[in-house]
């Protein structure tokens, strides 16, 4: 795995875009709406859903331009629609207990909320948008997954009705629903459980780590690893993030930090022998475990250790290199990792090329450990000292980002310092210019700052 996107949804949003200066057009239509309400109104008015789903809040903007008049009749007249702010923290969200929402998404659903369409990338608002919404009532006509799971619920366990729905399952993101996969693995024979193709499908579908059908899944382990080398890169990233993904949404719903330090384990193995993201993997779900818990002196604890050894007190270009080798399959440990000088060449031509990359990801990264320690700890000095020596270092990656001078700003005014927070804000204020909303809760902040009421 070349990329470390499990660890932080924050960073990956900025893949996906959806934030634009003020001076961009801001949308009146779709309204931001509660997800409940729209699918009672859904229900009672016998009408498809479409959503836009996401996880952030400030400047954002549903689609790339305008709506044109006929997508908006579309949306008013044949939807039920709107924009669905789910926060990291809502694990228990319908859209969140569902799926993987790992970016913003266009959401169109039956009138129950089961998925029709997914669209992971930003769609104009023009007539982009209304060929979309013209392809949304075709493929409601067809064999939908609503359609497939109303025959599951009455009873019905055709091997094809099972393959079909666990195929849309992929297709859409979600969890997989356990029981279904079970019964699923129960109408295969011990041929198939040999079968390369069969396999790869079932690992696909994220069985939750070393359940039985994850274990009848590998029912021929030597067939599995072989699969495993055989399968392109991208693939086996695929299949590992939704074993993973589903697992530890298991463990939230069981309420199981065993199973979240197990998944931590296997996610330590696909990362073999990139050390470094292997021991942040296993560390990143335990913590996220207890975060979402909200125990928080356990949290405190082990995130004050997982922000410092695994970003804080690392080099961007050191992780870098360690990903370049992993990439080209280069042999190293955790104590030697030397590159000839053909291949040293390669990699001082690339690394300037990819610093930001690395530098953003580390600067968001630390800037979220920072804020978690003010959603904790926030009147303990010494915990938010360590905080501001990470949001220091944040500064340093990337100066110019307004959020990241605001989190310094709240942290240095929680231990006293007064006059740097404010000139911390005063930063903020001035950075965030381009962004009216975001620059008006900076100006609110700084007078709070000075009054010293915040």
């Amino acid at each position: 795995m070349n990329h470390f996107k499990l660890q932080s949804a924050v960073f990956i949003f900025l893949c996906w875009i959806f934030v634009y200066p003020a001076v961009a057009q801001q949308q009146t239509f779709p309204q931001k709406e509660n997800y409940s309400k729209l699918l009672e109104r859904a229900a009672k008015e016998n009408k498809m859903m479409f959503l836009v789903v996401h996880q952030r809040d400030d400047q954002f903007v549903p689609f790339r331009g305008s709506i044109s008049k006929t997508a908006a009749g579309m949306l008013s007249t044949q939807f039920v629609s709107g924009i669905v702010q789910v926060d990291r923290d809502e694990f228990d969200h319908p859209l969140q207990r569902s799926f993987y929402l790992n970016k913003p998404m266009y959401l169109v659903t039956d009138k129950d909320g089961i998925p029709i369409l997914r669209v992971d990338r930003a769609v104009d608002g023009g007539a982009e948008l209304e060929r979309l919404l013209d392809s949304v009532n075709t493929l409601a006509k067809a064999e939908t997954l609503g359609k497939l799971m109303a025959q599951y619920r009455k009873g019905m366990r055709q091997q094809s009705l099972l393959n079909k729905i666990l195929r849309y399952n992929q297709t859409f993101d979600q969890y997989t629903d356990q029981q279904l996969l079970s019964d699923y693995i129960a109408q295969l024979t011990i041929e198939q459980l040999n079968n390369f193709e069969t396999v790869k499908f079932l690992l696909s579908c994220g069985p939750v780590y070393n359940s039985k059908s994850y274990l009848l899944a590998r029912t021929n382990n030597k067939m599995v690893d072989s699969l495993y080398s055989y399968l392109p890169l991208p693939v086996r990233k695929k299949i590992n993030n939704r074993i993973i993904q589903r697992t530890f949404r298991e463990s939230l719903d069981q309420k199981n930090f065993s199973l979240a330090q197990e998944i931590g384990y296997f996610a330590y193995t696909t990362w073999a022998p990139n050390y470094l993201r292997g021991s942040n993997s296993q560390a990143f779900y335990p913590l996220e475990y207890k975060r979402l818990m909200k125990d928080s002196l356990s949290y405190i604890q082990m995130a004050r250790n997982y922000y410092d050894q695994s970003f804080y007190r690392v080099d961007p270009d050191s992780l870098s290199r360690i990903d370049f080798a992993q990439d080209r399959q280069i042999q190293f440990t955790r104590n030697r990792l030397l590159l000839d000088s053909a291949q040293n060449a390669d990699f001082k031509s690339l690394v300037s090329k990819g610093r930001k990359y690395y530098q953003d990801d580390q600067a968001t990264n630390l800037n979220y450990g920072a804020q978690q320690i003010l959603a904790y700890e926030k009147n303990n000095p010494e915990v938010i000292f360590d905080a501001i020596r990470w949001q220091k270092k944040t500064i340093d990656l990337k100066p110019d980002v307004p959020a990241f001078r605001y989190t310094m700003a709240l942290l240095l005014y929680r231990v006293g310092f007064y006059a740097q927070a404010e000139a911390e804000q005063q930063k903020a204020l001035e950075l965030s210019k381009p962004y009216k909303l975001y620059h008006k809760k900076m100006l609110s902040v700084l007078k709070q700052i000075k009054s010293r009421h915040l």
